[in-house]
């Protein structure tokens, strides 16, 4: 699949129209109107073209390889001609500063994935753009007179999710952001916590399924629906039940 194809694929996958994503980015909606169809040449030639096209893919969360960077074309070279003095017109002038901003929308976003990702990272198969799950722990209580006391940690949450589509999620355990990316169909991912899992965000719930301590849930919602804030709290957990997320 060509780079307008898998640009417009993520963007509908979280349920963002063309003008959401061109006020989110800062960039012109004509701009991202021109990327999912691939007319390149009412883009910037050159790397300035390409910066706008890895500023939205990574925000998205697409990984492009140097092939689909290839395909970018450029305009026919100008012929040359005697240099004279002119001012820059106007339009020359706003592309090269919306050239600019893109340059630092890619190198704050480059500096912010370094400081957020965690130590270790692991991630689902044919997904390069995940954040792993940290293993939780548990400490034994101690006992007044500082002896290790006698007890058993309590059960952690065990949550599985099966993509049968393309679905966008983003998932934080106790707190913590571990997961953030599209599940592509037939991906599974688990995660476990100690307190709480909470799906923050899951485009296309309807071709998700949720298997809680290895027991199926009912659907989150309906395909294309996206549901946001679902959670599984140790709080809420029935004696030997399967709960519902809230």
């Amino acid at each position: 699949m060509s780079i307008g194809p898998l640009l417009r694929q993520a963007r509908q996958v979280r349920n963002l129209s063309q003008r959401e994503v061109a006020e989110r980015l800062r960039i012109p909606v004509a701009y991202i109107q021109a990327m999912e169809e691939e007319r390149w040449e009412d883009l910037p030639s050159g790397h300035y073209r390409r910066a706008f096209v890895r500023v939205y893919a990574d925000w998205l969360g697409v990984p492009l390889t140097p092939e689909l960077l290839a395909n970018l074309s450029d305009r026919p070279a100008e012929t040359l001609r005697p240099f004279t003095h002119r001012r820059l017109p106007e339009r020359s002038f706003l592309r090269f500063w919306w050239a600019g901003i893109a340059i630092l929308v890619a190198a704050l976003s480059g500096i912010w994935w370094h400081v957020q990702r965690p130590t270790e990272n692991t991630s689902p198969a044919g997904d390069a753009r995940t954040t792993p799950v940290a293993e939780p722990t548990s400490v034994a209580p101690q006992s007044p007179s500082g002896n290790a006391g006698v007890g058993t940690s309590p059960m952690p949450i065990r949550l599985r999710v099966v993509a049968e589509e393309n679905c966008w999620l983003e998932v934080y355990a106790d707190g913590r952001r571990v997961f953030l990316g599209t599940l592509r169909a037939g991906e599974s991912y688990r995660v476990e916590a100690m307190t709480q899992v909470r799906l923050a965000t899951v485009g296309n719930a309807g071709a998700l399924r949720v298997f809680f301590n290895d027991q199926p849930l009912p659907p989150l919602g309906g395909p294309g629906e996206t549901r946001r804030d679902v959670i599984f709290d140790t709080s809420r957990l029935p004696s030997g039940g399967t709960p519902s997320p809230q």
